[in-house]
């Protein structure tokens, strides 16, 4: 998004936990969007750096939230950072609130714990803001790319496949993946990126053409549940001796973008936008 000036001192952050809250916090702030923070869980950074533009609540007390965001007469709201969603029974709400929202994700069919949290922000007339939209200069796109000539191989393979590899994202299985040569090795599971990439680099010795494939997955929300790439899963690559990464243009968020994109060419990993 061109113009965030409209947002000025208006935006209200939701921080669940990550290294990224702080670096989006600090984002927002640099350039005059954020006015408040909710933190979801204890911060020492935000706590010390923000330490008057912060409240501290527990993501089950929503109207407690709602009702604070209102209060400093607040309505574009962002989400960022892992966020444990509880059960709709588990949330505190009014039993106003509770048979209102309970009625829409019944007749709507939601079973998603992200789109039950965006449906009820909206429902209090909240305006919840894409983190695609408001974080683009931390997008990755074309112009990322960078190829090191021993992978000119693995790339244009990779480039064949496309639609191939849009596919599988589009069932809505994992949002990574990791490919040997042609063929999907590992995928994702429910204890993530990270998990899944020390349980290949323990075994790697029988691989060497490890690629690193990353997407989001065509049931998120860019305003909730948009998928981030930073230094943390990087370090694995690297340690585990990775060819080169594929990520998709304008769907992948990087943390601390430039210092990524120097250390993949330091370590001649390959980065394959398609």
């Amino acid at each position: 998004m061109k113009n965030l000036a409209i947002f000025k001192n208006e935006i209200c952050l939701i921080a669940g936990s990550g290294l990224f809250v702080n670096e989006v916090a600090n984002f927002l702030n640099n350039k005059n969007l954020l006015n408040q923070i909710i933190l979801i869980n204890k911060n020492n950074l935000i706590q010390k750096n923000f330490k008057n533009n912060y409240k501290l609540f527990k993501i089950q007390d929503l109207e407690k939230i709602t009702s604070f965001i209102k209060s400093k007469n607040l309505k574009k709201v962002m989400i960022i950072g892992y966020v444990d969603l509880p059960s709709i029974e588990k949330i505190n709400l009014s039993i106003k609130s509770k048979i209102l929202i309970s009625k829409d994700i019944f007749l709507n069919n939601i079973n998603d714990q992200t789109k039950i949290l965006k449906k009820y922000l909206t429902s209090n007339k909240l305006i919840l803001l894409s983190q695609k939209k408001i974080l683009n200069e931390m997008l990755v796109t074309y112009k990322d790319e960078y190829y090191h000539k021993e992978n000119i191989k693995i790339i244009n393979n990779l480039k064949i496949k496309k639609n191939f590899l849009k596919k599988i994202f589009s069932m809505n299985v994992a949002q990574s993946f990791i490919l040997n040569g042609d063929r999907v090795i590992s995928m994702e599971d429910i204890f993530g990126t990270n998990d899944m990439i020390k349980k290949i680099g323990k075994i790697n010795s029988k691989f060497n053409n490890l690629i690193f494939v990353k997407s989001k997955k065509s049931n998120q929300i860019d305003e909730i549940d948009f998928p981030l790439i930073g230094m943390e899963t990087l370090k694995l690559l690297i340690k585990y001796k990775f060819r080169a990464i594929c990520l998709f243009n304008k769907n992948i968020l990087i943390s601390e973008k430039d210092n990524f994109l120097n250390k993949i060419r330091a370590h001649r990993i390959s980065l394959i936008i398609l």
